[in-house]
């Protein structure tokens, strides 16, 4: 089981995090039951090095989130766990 957190503080909302939150449209059915999805304040984001949305994958933070990014690192650590 992975833990994801996404960031849904405001500015990380408001530059995709939005997207990030629907994640059933993102992540394969395969997956879904082996990923607990949290929505949670600010991940670490700092005004001046910012790089929204964030989105921390069991202990890996992604900066500049994408939805491609996220299900690569869930499989990366689910890897040998899952039958694809």
């Amino acid at each position: 089981m992975v833990t994801v957190k996404v960031c849904v503080g405001t500015y990380c909302y408001l530059q995709g995090g939005q997207q990030l939150a629907q994640w059933r449209n993102y992540v394969p059915s395969h997956l879904q039951d082996k990923v607990t999805f949290l929505g949670s304040a600010c991940l670490g984001c700092k005004e001046d090095t910012a790089k929204p949305p964030y989105v921390k994958v069991g202990n890996v933070v992604i900066e500049r989130a994408t939805a491609e990014k996220v299900v690569e690192e869930i499989e990366k650590q689910l890897e040998g766990d899952i039958e694809l």
